[in-house]
């Protein structure tokens, strides 16, 4: 994969679109919904903690080129590789595709993310070892606990007085 760049996006009303309803597509749309993001599930099947997410919006059918037509994000999430080629094929070259079984076919990967609030730390390993991002994840979540929401407010506060 090429040299990636870093960034967080504000995705408040932005249309994304999961193709797949499975555990990655949980995972994907957990994070997404915290952000206000427009989500929209196709999959013939569903997750049931997906149908427990109140801002997403589920349609039960197999994937179709135009599902993506006006998404600003998309993520193919299937467990069928050719249906994630398939995906990110439909794609154009102005709209954000991840495939989550090959970061070959993808034009963003999305790092691992421990959140405490405003606190975030992300982790990347440029989508050579997801398992290697998690182990770090994982030392950082213990190391980096919700003391560091409190640390962070108070110096959030001496800024505001500067």
């Amino acid at each position: 994969m090429d040299n990636l760049y870093p960034v967080m996006m504000k995705m408040k009303g932005k249309r994304v679109v999961i193709v797949g309803g499975g555990q990655i597509a949980l995972r994907k749309a957990k994070g997404l919904e915290e952000s206000g993001a427009d989500i929209t599930i196709i999959s013939p099947n569903i997750h049931k903690e997906l149908l427990q997410l109140p801002n997403i919006k589920w349609e039960k059918k197999e994937f179709e080129a135009e599902d993506i037509k006006e998404a600003q994000l998309i993520f193919a999430a299937t467990n069928i590789k050719t249906v994630n080629e398939y995906v990110c094929q439909c794609a154009t070259e102005s709209q954000w595709i991840n495939d989550t079984s090959n970061s070959e076919n993808s034009n963003f990967i999305t790092p691992a993310v421990v959140r405490r609030e405003k606190f975030v730390l992300s982790v990347s390993t440029s989508g050579a070892s997801p398992i290697l991002a998690k182990k770090i994840k994982k030392e950082l979540e213990e190391r980096y606990d919700d003391h560091m929401v409190e640390m962070l407010e108070d110096y959030e506060r001496r800024r505001e007085k500067r």
